[in-house]
C-alpha cells in the first residue's frame, strides 16, 4: 500500500474555505473510485470547527494499481482549470499547475509508477 499525501492550492486567488471545498469536491472523485481517503489528522466530529486550511490536505492509500488515482486526478483536473494540487510520496513531490492534460496524465502515471513498487 502507498499513502499519497494530496494538498489542494486551489486557484491564484482561492482563500482557505474555496481550498476546503475543492478539497471535499477531489475527495469525492477519489472515493468514487474505491480509494481510501482522509484528511491527515483523521475526520473531525461532526459539527466541529476547525481552521478550514486543514481540510486541503488529503491521504490516499492506494492498494495496487494506481489507475484509479490517476483518472480521479486527471478528472478533477479537468473540471477545475487553473487550480493548483500537489502529490507527496516519502518527501516526493508533484504540483500540477498550467500543463495540457496529456502532460499531466504523463506526469501523474510517471511520479505514482515510481513509487508504485514500494
Amino acid at each position: 500500500m502507498t499513502d499519497v499525501r494530496v494538498h489542494v492550492g486551489g486557484y491564484p486567488d482561492s482563500d482557505d474555505e474555496e481550498r476546503a471545498d475543492l478539497a471535499s469536491r477531489l475527495r469525492a472523485d477519489l472515493q468514487a473510485f474505491d480509494l481510501e481517503v482522509a484528511h491527515p489528522d483523521g475526520q473531525a466530529p461532526p459539527g466541529a470547527k476547525g481552521n478550514a486550511l486543514e481540510w486541503t490536505e488529503l491521504v490516499v492509500t492506494v492498494a495496487g494499481s494506481m489507475q484509479g488515482m490517476t483518472a480521479a486526478m486527471q478528472g478533477w483536473l479537468g473540471r477545475h482549470k487553473g487550480a493548483t494540487v500537489s502529490l507527496e510520496i516519502d518527501g516526493d513531490r508533484l504540483t500540477l499547475e498550467d500543463a495540457s492534460p496529456a502532460d499531466q496524465r504523463r506526469l501523474l502515471e510517471t511520479f505514482l509508477a515510481r513509487h508504485a513498487a514500494r
